[in-house]
């Protein structure tokens, strides 16, 4: 986590940057979509056809970038906080902000809420290091459910 840097591209098109020793960096772009890194990420280090839209380079007009705001975003830090724990908090973490978000999108809860909700179900697991597969799947499955039913109790 310490070698992590975060910045927000609103144009989705750079999924990831490696700086080197040397200082060069090296993007992994496309177009926005997650399917061709999650593909990436899941086949490496071999490389398979897409079904994503190729990007067209010449109709790129810019590429922005800011830092991020943690009033704005008041989960970032708890990212970089369950990276340093590993084991199955990253996991718990992304699948209670699935189900958060998604009751904020149904119009469920409201945007603050999604901070509140992923904390609090996050405080309530302890964490397995060293998870198997299963033990993953277990603790996505726990994350989503334990959100869920947060929402259902205090929100509905």
């Amino acid at each position: 986590p310490e070698k992590i840097d975060v910045l927000i591209h609103r144009q989705s098109i750079i999924h990831s940057l490696v700086e080197f020793i040397d200082g060069s960096v090296i993007g992994q772009m496309s177009t926005p979509d997650m399917r061709l890194p999650i593909q990436y990420a899941l086949t490496y280090p071999n490389r398979l056809p897409s079904l994503v839209k190729p990007l067209n380079l010449a109709s790129i007009k810019q590429l922005t970038f800011e830092t991020v705001d943690t009033k704005r975003y008041p989960l970032f830090p708890l990212g970089y906080e369950v990276l340093k724990e590993g084991g199955i908090m990253p996991t718990f973490l992304n699948a209670a902000n699935e189900a958060a978000v998604n009751a904020f999108l149904h119009g469920r809860i409201s945007f603050g809420d999604i901070s509140y909700i992923v904390e609090k179900t996050l405080s309530n697991v302890e964490n397995k290091n060293n998870p198997s597969v299963e033990e993953i799947e277990d603790a996505y499955k726990s994350g989503k459910e334990a959100a869920e039913k947060m929402i259902r109790l205090h929100f509905s």
